[in-house]
């Protein structure tokens, strides 16, 4: 996927994501907003590991925001795999979130609808 805008790029994540990936998510103003999968400190093992996961999903769901030709972050869904997933009302059946490095001036998750996120102290 490519989406050209004028303040960023959302394109699907690439093994050269990495090191700019580890450097903008081991922030900890970001994992205090993330699900409990993001791992503080954020590590090139990490990224590597998400970006293997990312690029095996079928179909892809996460991808990259780019700025200036760097990976500041992202965004994507997360489909429900258990009995939601069948759910009347499918807006429940998806988590929607994003997160952008603090460098880009603005960071955030969207928890599901109605709902408050979790916040780590």
């Amino acid at each position: 996927m490519l989406i050209i805008l004028p303040e960023c790029t959302v394109r699907d994540w690439q093994p050269n994501d990495a090191a700019s990936l580890a450097r903008h998510a081991n922030d900890r103003r970001i994992w205090l907003n993330m699900r409990d999968a993001f791992p503080h400190p954020y590590t090139i093992a990490d990224a590597n590991a998400f970006l293997a996961k990312a690029a095996a999903m079928r179909p892809l769901t996460w991808f990259a925001v780019i700025v200036n030709d760097e990976a500041v972050g992202g965004i994507g869904y997360t489909p429900n795999d258990d009995v939601e997933r069948i759910s009347a009302d499918r807006a429940w059946s998806k988590t929607v979130g994003y997160w952008t490095s603090s460098s880009t001036a603005s960071f955030a998750t969207t928890p599901p609808l109605g709902r408050e996120p979790s916040r780590r102290r």
